[in-house]
C-alpha cells in the first residue's frame, strides 16, 4: 500500500507516491557523492521548471553575477566544465540578451564576460528559489549538521583539486577497456 504526500515547490503542488527511502547498501564516498550528485540535480531541475534555463545555464549566471568580467578559460575552470561547453552556454545566453562580452583593455584577446541588466534580472529572480532548493536539500539535517557537511564537502574538493576537472576518471572516447582490464595487459 503507498500512501500519497504533497509537496509544495514555487507555488504549485507536487503529488509524489511515497516510497521507502533507497536503500544504501555502499557506505563509500564516491557511491555516496554519485547519490547526492543525482538528488542535488534532480531537485535543482524541477526548481527551474518552466525557466527555460538549465541548471548548467544558472550556474553561469551566478558564477558571473559573483565574478562580473571572468574570462571564460576561468568560468570553465570555476563551474568545472570544458572551455568549449562554457563558450557554448555563454553563446546561448548572450542569444537571450543575458550575457555580454566585452574586450578587455589589458588584453584585448580575451573577452570579460558580464551579466546584462536582463541577466542581473533574471538572477535576482531566480536566487530565493535557488536557496530554497539549496534549503531543501539539506533539509533533513540539523542546521549544525548542514554547515558541518558543506564544510566536509569543501575541505574534501579542496583537498583532491587535482582532481575536480571536466573528464577526469572518464574513458577516453572510442576505448574498450573492459572491467577488471588494466592498460598493461592491452596491446
Amino acid at each position: 500500500m503507498s500512501a500519497r504526500r504533497t509537496a509544495s515547490h514555487n507555488g504549485r503542488t507536487v503529488d509524489r507516491a511515497a516510497a521507502a527511502p533507497p536503500l544504501v547498501i555502499n557506505r563509500f564516498p564516491a557511491y555516496l557523492a554519485r547519490r547526492f550528485q543525482q538528488i542535488c540535480a534532480a531537485m535543482v531541475t524541477e526548481s527551474l521548471a518552466g525557466e527555460g534555463i538549465t541548471q548548467l545555464q544558472l550556474a553561469v549566471i551566478a558564477c558571473l553575477d559573483t565574478v562580473p568580467g571572468i574570462d571564460q578559460r576561468r568560468l570553465a575552470e570555476t563551474i568545472g566544465i570544458v572551455p568549449v561547453n562554457a563558450g557554448q552556454i555563454v553563446d546561448e545566453l548572450e542569444a537571450r540578451g543575458l550575457v555580454e562580452r566585452r574586450t578587455n583593455g589589458a588584453d584585448r584577446r580575451a573577452r570579460e564576460l558580464r551579466l546584462t541588466p536582463q541577466g542581473l534580472k533574471l538572477r535576482r529572480r531566480l536566487r530565493p528559489h535557488n536557496l530554497a532548493t539549496n534549503q531543501r536539500i539539506l533539509a533533513p539535517l540539523k542546521p549544525n549538521e548542514q554547515e558541518l557537511l558543506i564544510d566536509l564537502l569543501v575541505r574534501v574538493i579542496e583537498g583532491n583539486a587535482v582532481y575536480a576537472r571536466p573528464g577526469a576518471g572518464r574513458r577516453k572516447r572510442g576505448s574498450r577497456q573492459s572491467i577488471g582490464e588494466s592498460t598493461a595487459t592491452r596491446t
